[in-house]
Order: structure tokens, then C-alpha cells, then sequence
């Protein structure tokens, strides 16, 4: 699930300036747009990556007339896409091939993310197509599914962001629904989060269409899970409730909201799933 990042090493208003320092083409145009640009780099970061309040610049505003305006914006949309000696190649290189991730920071799919997801999207906002800050590696499948929603019907952000919100607590709770051997498995969201965390929680799960790709995964954990409580209580050695206690303890060093770290904190909040591995009937799994 969703994990706390660090912002990248490079900052974004300096890699912008080299980036308008190479233009020489349209200069004009860079010329009059570039010091609003640096204020909404700057604006950007103030507001957490928060568009209310923040509309797409009107480029219109720093253009002749209206076809150079949408030529300028294929043209600041194209400074994602830099020959190799020219900025932001290489700092967009390391941020897709050296963030030193093991999953994916959106969703929690295991894998190094290979792609880089724009916060708010390019399309929308070709003023922030290079603003490192809105720039997320991500999994295919997560920049996908997110494509261009961005934003909810107040006007804030609808995914969470893994540069600035504090998602280093738990977010979510796995549900299991008797009969406990064959359960109905669900997830909601925790209801001791702050209100406007709880918001964007549930609008990011459902935007990346978390529990459509991952329940199957959760339900298999469990299955698992009887079968080590099977074994636990077959050895003898420690309860049940000590073997997920354990287990719990090394999943949640790999992130409070890694799969596993959720689905054994869940069992171990839930007293009737406990007590059913620890005394149940587990025969499927003699």
C-alpha cells in the first residue's frame, strides 16, 4: 500500500532553471512565462501538490495568439521527453532507475516502479510536465489506472501523495466475515484517521482499483495463515497469537502498510479470527 518517500535529491526550481537556461527556441515565450513558472514551482511545494486553488497557468496570457499558446504547451509538455544531453534526462533517469524502491509507493506491488507518474497530470498542467516534486515513480499498472483524475469534487487532490501526506500509519483494515475457515474477505478504512486523510485514503484505493487487483492476494495470505496456524498448533511450541505476533514484527519493517504488515495486524485486532485460529476447526489443513 501507499508509502512515504523521500522528495527527490535534486531540487525542482533548480532543475527548472537549467532546463529554461538551454531554451533557445521560443524564447519569447519562455522569456514572459518563466518567473510565474519559478512562483508556481514554489506554489506547488507550499501546497503539498494541492491543486485548489491552483489552476493550470493560462498560457495564452504569456503568447501572441492562440495557436502558438497550444504550440507552447506541446512544447512544455515535451520537456519530459529530453535527448540524453540535454535537462532533465538525467535527473528524470534517476528517478526512474535508481530510487532505490522495492514496490511500488502508490499501490504496494512488490518490484522496483520503473515509470514515473505525474501528480497532476501534463496534460492539464504542462507547467509542472518537469516540476521533479510532481513526479512519482509508480507501477505501470497504477499510472494506468490513474491516467488524468487528479482532483475531487472540493477541488483537492483525490490520490494520496508519497511525498508529502503522512500516510506512516495504518490506513486501512482487512475484514473477515464467518464462517472464518472460507471467509467473505473485504477491507474498510480506519476510522481513526484524521477526517481529510480518511478522504483521499478511500478516493486512492478506489482510484487505482486497489481491492480489484489485490484481493485475490489477500485472500491467498490467509489461506497461508491457517495453514501456519494448523502447524503452530500441531508443534505445540507457542500460541498461535505469538506466531502472528512474530510474524507481524518482521513484515512491518517492510513499511507499516506493506500487504502482510495489514493483513497480520488486522487478524491480531480482530479477537473472533483469533480465536478461531488459536481453537477452531481446521481440518482442511490436518
Amino acid at each position: 500500500m501507499v508509502a512515504k518517500i523521500s522528495k527527490p535529491e535534486d531540487d525542482s526550481v533548480d532543475v527548472l532553471n537549467l532546463v529554461l537556461g538551454e531554451r533557445v527556441k521560443y524564447k519569447r515565450f519562455y522569456g514572459r512565462i518563466t518567473q510565474d513558472l519559478t512562483g508556481r514551482y514554489h506554489q506547488y511545494d507550499a501546497q503539498k501538490g494541492c491543486p485548489s486553488g491552483m489552476p493550470p497557468l493560462v498560457l495564452r496570457n504569456y503568447a501572441d495568439t492562440d495557436n502558438e499558446a497550444d504550440a507552447r504547451k506541446k512544447s512544455l509538455i515535451g520537456l519530459y521527453d529530453p535527448a540524453e544531453n540535454k535537462y532533465p534526462y538525467s535527473e528524470l533517469e534517476k528517478l526512474r532507475k535508481k530510487n532505490k524502491l522495492l514496490a511500488c509507493p502508490l499501490c504496494g506491488e512488490l518490484g522496483r516502479p520503473r515509470t514515473l507518474d505525474h501528480c497532476l497530470p501534463k496534460t492539464t498542467y504542462p507547467e509542472f510536465a518537469i516540476n521533479l516534486l510532481n513526479l512519482v515513480p509508480a507501477c505501470d499498472w497504477c499510472q494506468g489506472e490513474k491516467l488524468t483524475d487528479y482532483k475531487n469534487d472540493a477541488g483537492k487532490r483525490s490520490f494520496l501523495h508519497p511525498y508529502y501526506d503522512e500516510v506512516d500509519r495504518p490506513l486501512y483494515t482487512i475484514k473477515l466475515e464467518a464462517p472464518y475457515l472460507t471467509p467473505i474477505i473485504s477491507y474498510e478504512i480506519r476510522n481513526d484517521l484524521p477526517a481529510d486523510l480518511k478522504v483521499v485514503v478511500s478516493s486512492h484505493l478506489i482510484g487505482i482499483s486497489f481491492w480489484e487487483r489485490f484481493k485475490e492476494y489477500f485472500e491467498s495470505s490467509y489461506q497461508n495463515i491457517i495453514r501456519m496456524a494448523s502447524d503452530t498448533r500441531v508443534a505445540g511450541a507457542v500460541t498461535v497469537k505469538t506466531a502472528i505476533q512474530s510474524a507481524y514484527s518482521l513484515q512491518i519493517a517492510k513499511g507499516i502498510n506493506s500487504w502482510d504488515a495489514v493483513v497480520y495486524r488486522s487478524l491480531l485486532d480482530d479477537d473472533a479470527v483469533m480465536d478461531f485460529l488459536q481453537s477452531g476447526e481446521l481440518s482442511e489443513f490436518p
